[in-house]
């Protein structure tokens, strides 16, 4: 009997100890507030999903913590990736892309289509104390393609020449 009760005890908190379900710390929209008509209304917004990295030899690399920031108005918008990974061991690197010019698709939808840009990743400042974004050539994006349908977000680019990169994921709520 004393086993029995040890060997329910023990499932019951192998159970509970795997639950990783990031509902707890992430909460997600069920409307998107930050476009009109197609257009970015000065509301930055945060996607947080999946990114799935395949190398030139066509092995994947999956980050299930992808976290996608657009911040922009009727023009254009700047996409922030935050803690952006390529492969496993590469740490997380802040890294924008600036003035990515998108089109209206409809009332709460957007796409976007450009060929070749210039990505800049926070960095230390090489003179006194804190960092800024710079310029990082080696990381030149190209084929950046993308689109937002409400509260779903997908974004597919290649990095360097060698990562081709798609995410996928959901606004957050704030």
């Amino acid at each position: 009997m004393i086993n029995k009760l040890l060997c329910l005890l023990l499932a019951f908190a192998a159970c509970t100890a795997c639950n990783d379900d990031n509902n707890d710390t992430i909460r997600f929209a069920t409307e998107n507030d930050g476009i009109e008509n197609g257009y970015l209304q000065g509301i930055n917004l945060q996607f947080y999903g999946t990114s799935t990295v395949t190398d030139r030899n066509d092995r994947p690399f999956t980050d299930d913590e992808a976290w996608f920031e657009f911040a922009g108005g009727p023009e254009s918008f700047t996409l922030y990736m935050h803690k952006t990974r390529f492969a496993a061991g590469m740490p997380g690197v802040e890294m924008r892309l600036r003035t990515v010019p998108y089109a209206p698709t409809g009332d709460k939808s957007l796409a976007f289509d450009v060929a070749e840009l210039v990505p800049e990743a926070l960095r230390a400042n090489e003179t006194g104390g804190g960092s800024s974004y710079q310029p990082v050539e080696r990381y030149r994006i190209t084929d950046l393609e993308g689109r937002i349908d409400g509260v779903t977000c997908r974004v597919a680019f290649t990095c360097a020449g060698i990562y081709r990169v798609v995410y996928e994921g959901r606004l957050i709520r704030k």
